[in-house]
């Protein structure tokens, strides 16, 4: 054997399979460059100058429009209705849908036409749920008035939008209407990834149902569980549609999306109004990072 061993051959820095993957990789990263990251880099460039067509020129004015909306009262009430769409859209969202995904994966026959049913008003365009809602609402002639009517718990109609708190759980209601089939679907797909073999071994452990969802079900569907409350979450920040067509441009029920158009195209504070969508894009990366984060824990392997 020689005293001195052969050298190594150079490895190269890319292989073919490399090259190839690179290949597919750039022109995504080229598209999202320029219909997400340039588009944002933009409003947060303009946010910080006054873009106004009443006045001329655009000033660098800096933190300003940030400053002033710390301070509005409308922005301030936009912000707490959000608060209050996010909490009741993610609870009755997660409640529901993990008791729809329960039922559906018990199901044996028909399951294909009651998912089909089920993701129905997800399928349907929130702007056509909406209306159909609104019919549903209507104080004259809306279905609920006169369901309630026909079992006694109303003697004459109510109109439904002119308390604060009901027009604020109306409103998620019909965006729960909405977004609950996603989330069965994202948690019925958890649920069937759980092997039996793990349910008749925690019966043969003598757990009843309740434990053995608690022990078995719950861990092994955390990472199902925490995309469906990442996209609740999200998409309840960006309500807009439902608001907007239930009760227009309202301060009762206004989000803080809506807030943005009235700010940007209604009051023509084109840079105010692109500092409080910034403000809107950061609370929703950061909630996605929290549960990205938890569903990175959960199904990494050590």
């Amino acid at each position: 054997m020689s005293a001195f061993a052969a050298p190594k051959p150079r490895r190269r820095l890319l292989d073919g399979e490399a090259w190839l993957g690179l290949a597919f990789v750039v022109p995504i990263v080229i598209l999202m460059g320029g219909l997400v990251f340039g588009p944002v880099i933009a409003t947060l460039w303009d946010s910080l100058h006054r873009i106004d067509p009443m006045r001329p020129g655009t000033p660098f004015i800096g933190l300003a429009h940030y400053r002033d909306l710390m301070m509005d009262p409308n922005v301030r009430q936009a912000w707490l209705n959000t608060l209050a769409y996010v909490v009741i859209a993610v609870v009755l969202e997660t409640v529901g849908g993990l008791a729809a995904a329960l039922l559906l994966n018990e199901v044996k026959t028909g399951r294909r036409w009651l998912l089909a049913a089920t993701i129905l008003p997800w399928a349907l365009p929130p702007v056509v749920n909406a209306i159909v809602w609104l019919w549903i609402y209507n104080p004259s002639s809306g279905l609920l008035n006169n369901l309630l009517k026909m079992v006694g718990l109303i003697q004459e109609n109510h109109v439904w939008f002119n308390d604060h708190a009901m027009a604020l759980f109306l409103v998620a209601i019909v965006h729960v209407w909405r977004m609950l089939p996603l989330t069965t679907v994202i948690l019925l797909a958890a649920l069937q990834s759980i092997p039996a073999e793990l349910y008749e071994a925690a019966r043969l452990d003598g757990a009843g149902p309740v434990r053995a969802f608690r022990m078995v079900t719950l861990p092994l569907i955390s990472g199902g569980l925490a995309i469906a409350l990442s996209q609740s979450t999200v998409f309840a920040f960006n309500l807009f549609d439902e608001a907007w067509i239930l009760a227009g441009s309202s301060l009762d029920t206004r989000t803080i999306v809506a807030q943005v158009y009235m700010s940007a195209f209604q009051n023509m504070r084109f840079s105010y109004g692109m500092a409080l969508s910034v403000l809107v894009m950061i609370a929703s990366l950061v909630v996605s990072l929290v549960y990205v984060t938890r569903v990175y824990r959960e199904t990494r392997y050590d």
